[in-house]
């Protein structure tokens, strides 16, 4: 309101005067004249002031200033009726679910109760549709609170106390709680994805350093064109098709319609594909041709095996540096460090593999894969590939853990996202709106969808078995664990499975073997305190049986032609713990029909995974070798003394064996007749090494294999199991690896 100016008394007034002297009114204003403040005077206030009659002119007053407004106080009424605002804005957008309501009203009163904090840009202002937009999102389970931002196809996925700018270095120490204060001072949120992630066209030639992806995999330090490195189109073609036939039932990472439209239209002008796209072209050539055996890659491409998976391993290792692929936010790339991963599998030493897998790990959990997408409103379709992509780097890395000796990773059970599902492609597309259903029976993902549902369940009862361990009572419970698992697996994958078509003849097998191996779990001397000293002989027949079935049944897969196409996926999850089991056994069961069987699968086993002969430097292999061989030995001395009524002519892979370890100072025994030792085969380089021939003299499985495996147990004698032994593989099971050199003798001799 404006101040009016004092009037003069009029002197035709007619109110009464009062009879107290009056005193001297003054003519003055209460703020400058408008030519003083235009000189920047002091003004008298005068009505006219001195100024202005001095200079003979005008004496105009200024307007008055607006008076001051006191803010209103702030109450908590005004707050909670702002926050009710907001949210019915946000539910008008889509964006605040009545899940998400309902969760904020826990707690026991006002100031218990959580506010989760949404920003979203809307899609009108893009043209994009609503998955496409970009959205932060901190909504996440129990306590462990998130942001996931996302931009054209690329996340980012910060923890609650994590900070949005931790790529700035100068910064990087700053209290994590400083930037979540400063989270609402950040304009917009995409900052924090170009902010970390270079420009494909960057490169690494002005620094000092070679960058971090050359330093972790030891190859090029900076970007390079690979347009020469990609096969012809007709040979684009072929290696995709092989993909779809080898590798893409058993990882299903990518959307196979999606992924061949890219590929068709890249083999087209490979000079301008993105660099994601390449990676993942060249991660699918190297596994398509490590799916195949040395004489297809000649017939089909006019190449040998090893050419081509040495050509296609450096070139996609290029493509990921090329890609930045340890900053990078595409998924493509993480899929296609993924796929390198799986094809190096039985190139990298287990040290060497379980460091990159972590690597995959923390990547996905850098783009919010830990979390599941449907807590951030993302499209079907990609919540979908995300799941299948994270629970692959799951399996990747919890293979790594085991043969590097690191145990079970405890990441494992802090992460939510869902179990992909059971669906085929043809049932998931980037343009659906709602999510599909999950089906139960056959399809394109069946594979997949039994190894995801028994990482669930065993997920599941990690922690219960843990806590089992040293405690034989809890065996009981931990077979009924079991039985429920294997009724599950029966009910929702194996009655459907028709024995004519070679995945579902894979699926029973995978699915079979699974539930023997939970039941060697649950019955493993590892369990008892004493390492198994106090089992009764019943449980070690039992134990040794389950032992044999699961080693059979991986022979039994390695040897059906129908499932050939599989054997590069399935030779990488070789029970060895049951293996070493047999091996040990066998120390101690020296005749009888069982022993035979036993002998008969160890050789099998030796021929299909040959890598345990061939591969030297692996301080586990070794180790078992050692162990066959001493095992051996006692039933060569076992044959001398029952007067060579017991054949003990050693099969080539105990040659082999021997061999490898004839360097040293072991003397065998002088009345044990050794035949001639087969010679080794040929000495491999250091890169991706071809597979070696079959053994020679060996027997070949037969339809009557299957017989084998049957569900009953043996009532074959055996003496005590020593405890060295179980020391020894318990050390080496738990990644105490010995040391390749000949002081293991002591195992053989």
């Amino acid at each position: 309101m404006l101040s009016k100016a004092v009037l003069p008394a009029s002197s035709s007034s007619t109110e009464p005067t009062l009879s107290a002297p009056s005193l001297p009114s003054k003519n003055t204003r209460g703020h400058s004249c408008v030519l003083c403040q235009r000189r920047k005077v002091r003004c008298d206030r005068q009505k006219p002031c001195s100024n202005c009659l001095k200079s003979r002119a005008e004496c105009v007053p200024s307007a008055p200033p607006l008076p001051r407004r006191r803010q209103k106080k702030v109450t908590e009424t005004d707050l909670l009726a702002k926050v009710r605002r907001y949210e019915h804005l946000l539910k008008n957008h889509g964006i605040l679910t009545e899940e998400d309501d309902d969760a904020e009203e826990e707690g026991p009163g006002a100031e218990e109760r959580r506010v989760e904090r949404h920003e979203y840009k809307s899609s009108r202002e893009n043209g994009r549709p609503p998955h496409q937009s970009m959205c932060i999102s901190t909504k996440a389970p129990e306590a462990v609170t998130g942001a996931l931002i996302t931009n054209k196809g690329e996340s980012h996925y910060v923890e609650k106390y994590a900070s949005l700018m931790t790529q700035y270095k100068t910064m990087a120490n700053v209290s994590s709680t400083l930037w979540e204060n400063l989270r609402e001072e950040i304009e917009d949120p995409r900052d924090t994805l170009n902010g970390s992630v270079c420009s494909d066209d960057e490169t690494n030639e002005n620094s000092i350093f070679p960058c971090a992806e050359s330093f972790l995999v030891g190859h090029s330090p900076s970007p390079q064109m690979l347009t020469m490195q990609h096969p012809q189109p007709v040979h684009i073609f072929k290696l995709w098709q092989t993909f779809l036939v080898n590798v893409n039932p058993l990882v299903k990472m990518v959307h196979a319609p999606t992924m061949q439209q890219t590929i068709l239209d890249a083999s087209g002008d490979l000079k301008n594909i993105s660099r994601p796209t390449e990676c993942l072209m060249f991660a699918i050539y190297l596994l398509a041709v490590t799916s195949l055996a040395t004489e297809d890659c000649e017939s089909m491409f006019g190449d040998s095996r090893s050419n081509l998976i040495k050509k296609y391993s450096h070139a996609t290792l290029q493509a990921l540096i090329n890609s930045k692929f340890l900053k990078s936010l595409n998924i493509s790339t993480l899929q296609a460090f993924a796929f390198y991963l799986l094809a190096a599998q039985k190139f990298y030493d287990a040290h060497s593999m379980w460091v990159l897998t972590g690597s995959a790990v923390r990547i996905s959990q850098r783009l919010g894969l830990h979390r599941d997408g449907s807590r951030y409103k993302m499209s079907p379709f990609d919540a979908e590939m995300r799941r299948r992509t994270w629970w692959q780097i799951v399996f990747l890395d919890s293979i790594a853990s085991k043969f590097a000796g690191a145990g079970f990773p405890m990441w494992l059970t802090k992460f939510d996202t869902k179990i992909p599902l059971n669906i085929s492609d043809s049932d998931l597309s980037p343009a659906m709106n709602d999510p599909p259903a999950a089906k139960d029976g056959a399809t394109e993902m069946m594979f997949c969808a039994l190894r995801f549902a028994v990482g669930q369940l065993v997920r599941d009862h990690v922690s219960q078995w843990r806590d089992a361990i040293g405690n034989p009572d809890m065996i009981g419970k931990k077979l009924k664990t079991v039985d429920a698992i294997e009724k599950t697996l029966n009910e929702k994958f194996i009655r459907y499975c028709d024995p004519s078509i070679p995945l579902h003849m894979l699926v029973d097998y995978t699915a079979k073997s699974v539930v023997c191996s939970l039941k060697i779990m649950a019955r493993h001397p590892r369990q008892f305190p004493d390492k198994g000293a106090s089992m009764s002989q019943a449980d070690k027949d039992i134990l040794f049986d389950l032992c044999l079935r699961e080693v059979e049944i991986y022979n039994l897969s390695q040897s059906v032609q129908a499932i050939r196409g599989y054997s590069w996926h399935v030779q990488h999850y070789f029970q060895l713990d049951a293996f070493i089991h047999i091996l040990s056994e066998l120390g101690n069961r020296i005749l009888g029909e069982e022993v035979e069987r036993a002998w008969r699968i160890v050789q099998l086993a030796y021929e299909y995974h040959s890598d345990m002969i061939t591969n030297t430097k692996n301080a586990l292999f070794f180790a078992t070798g050692n162990l066959c061989l001493k095992a051996w030995r006692k039933r060569e001395e076992a044959g001398l003394a029952t007067q060579g009524t017991y054949h003990t002519t050693p099969p080539p892979y105990i040659s082999q064996l021997r061999e490898q370890r004839s360097g040293s100072d072991l003397s065998l025994p002088s009345k044990v007749t050794r035949v001639e030792e087969a010679k080794s085969s040929t000495t491999q380089g250091l890169e991706y090494p071809t597979n070696i021939s079959r053994l020679n003299n060996h027997t070949q499985p037969t339809n009557q294999y299957i017989g084998m495996i049957d569900t009953g147990y043996s009532d074959v004698e055996m003496p005590e199991i020593t405890q060295d032994d179980w020391i020894y593989w318990n050390s080496i099971m738990d990644g105490d690896l010995p040391t390749h050199n000949h002081q293991d003798s002591q195992y053989f001799n």
